[in-house]
């Protein structure tokens, strides 16, 4: 969509637009900071309309060099006692992402901004979803997003604005940033041109950060989902426990579950998304895993 000024002289354009493969020249710095990957996205708010932006839920969103992707909004604090996808705060849903810029045209554009669509594979809303937004980079790093979507509140399709943030990622060799990334999916999921079924999952790590996601079906027949969120973090250790030729050491990076993950708290007795083999040292492509009697197997690794 095209927008003008008082006068009718053409502003920008708003919109997806084709443009160049990013491979095709060399690309402003702003270009390369949309298309980097591996990423993780933590929204920080978001408002309907021209309201004020509030926060309501613990949104993540990890995302591959391969533009694969697993995106969990869990309620701040949803009721223990009701099933998690009972509350209209949650959401959450995995596919494939892909970016657009408008064409470097002799007319004015918009700058530091990029159109998105998301592709969901795999939705706790149900199948064949798409949504998509407007990116615009704001001065601090952070990102806006524009566009329109249904207000679990109104129950209306309304415009929202969603502020996103990303974590520093931990410097590696040279000054350069290490991410680690790791992607498992189900078998009927890395054979392209099936579709999803139930038991169908994909999980992402990307640095310290882990979510997986798998299809289910209701009782009643309705979609369903099954998702897990791991964060990797420091955790004072039990001097009892540890090596007494070590005790200098009082903290340890552990991978901890976030509580409302909606599969069994026990991991030791039943695994139903296998987040931590896909976090495993040495993880390559091509492994895999049997669990439920469902495949999973590695189809990509960034180390």
């Amino acid at each position: 969509m095209d927008f003008y000024g008082m006068t009718g002289e053409k502003l920008g354009t708003i919109g997806q637009v084709e443009g160049k493969s990013p491979r095709q020249g060399n690309l402003p710095q702003w270009k390369k900071d949309f298309l980097e990957k591996p990423s993780v996205s933590i929204r920080k708010g978001i408002a309907w309309g021209f309201s004020s932006p509030y926060e309501d839920t613990s949104t993540l969103v990890l995302t591959s060099p391969k533009s694969d992707f697993v995106d969990i909004r869990f309620p701040v604090q949803p009721d223990p006692s009701k099933p998690l996808a009972s509350d209209p705060a949650f959401w959450a849903f995995s596919g494939s992402a892909t970016t657009t810029f408008d064409p470097d045209t002799s007319e004015i554009t918009m700058p530091y901004s990029a159109h998105c669509v998301w592709k969901h594979d795999i939705d706790s809303k149900g199948p064949g979803t798409t949504d998509e937004g407007d990116m615009f980079l704001l001065p601090n790093g952070d990102c806006m997003e524009i566009g329109m979507m249904e207000n679990h509140k109104t129950r209306k399709v309304e415009m929202y604005k969603e502020y996103w943030s990303s974590p520093a990622s931990e410097l590696g060799s040279g000054g350069l940033r290490k991410t680690p990334c790791v992607v498992a999916k189900t078998r009927e999921l890395v054979d392209q041109g099936r579709a999803p079924q139930t038991g169908s999952g994909v999980i992402i790590r990307v640095g310290d950060y882990c979510q997986g996601i798998v299809q289910q079906s209701r009782q009643d027949g309705t979609p369903g989902v099954l998702v897990e969120r791991w964060t990797k973090c420091l955790v004072e250790k039990n001097p009892a426990l540890s090596d007494q030729s070590d005790v200098s050491e009082t903290t340890a990076a552990e991978w901890l579950k976030d509580w409302r993950s909606n599969t069994s708290p026990d991991d030791q007795v039943e695994v139903a998304i296998p987040c931590m083999w896909a976090c495993g040292d040495n993880r390559k492509v091509g492994d895999e895993i049997v669990v439920h009697a469902i495949t999973w197997r590695i189809t990509e690794v960034v180390l």
